[in-house]
């Protein structure tokens, strides 16, 4: 009996991980998913654009940019809001002049929130010019 409960204990916690940590596949780009607590979100701009997209929008939204890092290999932006939550953008190249990057916000995830921030990011990519 206690063998039986073991393996179906091992089988929903490898379910459980595998929901969780799976990102969801975006099949175009300037486009967005969310999913998990997160907007997964591909751009057919460069990282440059992006992560400078990512900063305007925290200004226009006065979220105060806490942290911010950038190479040729990915870029963070890291803010705070007024109320004590976290934002956070990750951004990644992912083709030429493809951008796939996530927006996150601490605590159990607060959609509306999110998609303010992601909202916000296209409209600065769309008067940001490409790199």
């Amino acid at each position: 009996m206690t063998t039986k409960k073991t393996l179906l204990l091992c089988l929903g916690l490898v379910a459980v991980v595998a929901v969780i940590s799976c990102a969801p596949t975006i099949v175009s780009n300037d486009a967005a998913v969310y999913s998990a607590g997160k907007m997964y979100a591909r751009a057919s701009k460069g990282l440059d654009a992006v992560y400078a997209a990512s900063l305007s929008a925290m200004d226009k939204l006065q979220l105060q940019v806490t942290d911010k890092a950038k190479d040729v290999f990915a870029a963070k932006v890291t803010a705070k809001s007024a109320d004590g939550k976290t934002v956070v953008v990750k951004i990644k190249p992912a083709g030429e002049g493809v951008t796939a990057f996530t927006v996150q916000v601490t605590g159990l995830g607060d959609e509306a929130r999110v998609r303010k921030v992601y909202d916000e990011i296209q409209a600065a990519l769309a008067i940001v010019k490409t790199k």
